[in-house]
Formats: C-alpha cells, sequence, structure tokens
C-alpha cells in the first residue's frame, strides 16, 4: 500500500500519515487507526517509537481473533506505563514520586510471582 491507500484506509489525513512515518508525534489513537490497516497489533506504533526494532505483527488465533504476542521484556515496561497512567487519570493528588513509587512497587511485585521479567526502572 502507498501512503495515500493506508491514509485512507485508517481515515486519516495523508499530511498526518507523513508525520506518522517520519515519527513526528501525532495523538495516540491516529496510531490505533494506522495499525490494523498495516497488519501490525495495536501498540506497535509506539513500540518502535520507544525504540524496538520492529513491530509486532497480527496472528490470528482460534476463531480469526487477532492476537499480539508478548516481547520478552516488554511487558514489564507496559504495566509501569499502564500504572503511571491510570494513576495520573484517577488522582489529582499523587505527586510524581508517589506515582513512580506506585509503578515501582508494581512491577516489583509482578517480579516477584514471577510474571514479568527483565524492566530497568532507571
Amino acid at each position: 500500500m502507498n501512503k495515500i491507500d493506508v491514509a485512507r484506509a485508517a481515515q486519516i489525513q495523508i499530511n498526518t500519515y507523513s508525520k506518522v512515518e517520519e515519527g513526528k508525534s501525532v495523538r495516540p489513537v491516529t496510531y490505533g487507526k494506522i495499525e490494523p490497516v498495516i497488519g501490525w497489533a495495536r501498540g506497535s506504533c509506539l513500540e518502535i517509537l520507544r525504540g524496538a526494532a520492529g513491530a509486532t505483527l497480527v496472528e490470528l488465533g482460534p476463531a480469526g481473533i487477532a492476537v499480539s504476542p508478548v516481547r520478552e521484556g516488554d511487558l514489564a515496561a507496559d504495566v509501569a506505563a499502564a500504572v503511571q497512567e491510570a494513576a495520573v487519570s484517577v488522582s489529582d493528588t499523587l505527586t510524581s514520586a508517589e506515582i513512580r513509587e506506585l509503578k515501582r512497587r508494581v512491577v516489583e511485585e509482578l517480579e516477584k510471582r514471577g510474571r514479568i521479567t527483565g524492566f530497568d526502572q532507571n
């Protein structure tokens, strides 16, 4: 697909799609529109912006359900980011230090339980 085809299929402007290709900032919802069009798993654009070597391609599981395999080490970072975003969205009183500590403790607890590995919180 060329740029115009992708932009049309994703229902975004070609200028917006060009920004994505250039690594410029766009709203997260924009990535969510593009990823299924190009066969990438949800979150792949953000993974690449954070330094991933490549996108996670969508794989079809039972009954045609799209699944995104989790790469080793990625889950911990995703959990930490989700905790931080959730804390910011539900509280006006938590300090940055408290949010960082909450994130650290959640990741630490999941590591103790053997659910995630390989996350450097520095």
